[in-house]
């Protein structure tokens, strides 16, 4: 299987729904969407994919053990929404 990023658009307030067992489901902020094309056998599919920082480089988040879901910031509640003092 063969992927390749065609092109990346910004993801400005959208976040990665992630269950971890040791803390809970918290939100991690997207980088960027990229619009990814895979060849798998000769087939070809062209899908959009939420990507997020994960420790030293971008990766896809539908990838992370735990990912469950997207939520725009408008979807969140301010008090479920918790930012590391880094992000703040």
């Amino acid at each position: 299987m063969t992927t390749k990023i065609l092109s990346i658009m910004p993801a400005d307030d959208w976040y990665a729904l992630i269950s971890d067992e040791d803390e809970g489901i918290g939100y991690e902020p997207l980088t960027c969407f990229a619009l990814v094309q895979t060849d798998e056998d000769g087939e070809i599919t062209t899908e959009v994919r939420p990507m997020i920082w994960a420790d030293t480089a971008v990766a896809f988040a539908d990838e992370i053990e735990g990912f469950l879901d997207l939520e725009r910031v408008e979807e969140i509640g301010d008090d479920e929404l918790e930012l590391d003092e880094e992000e703040q």
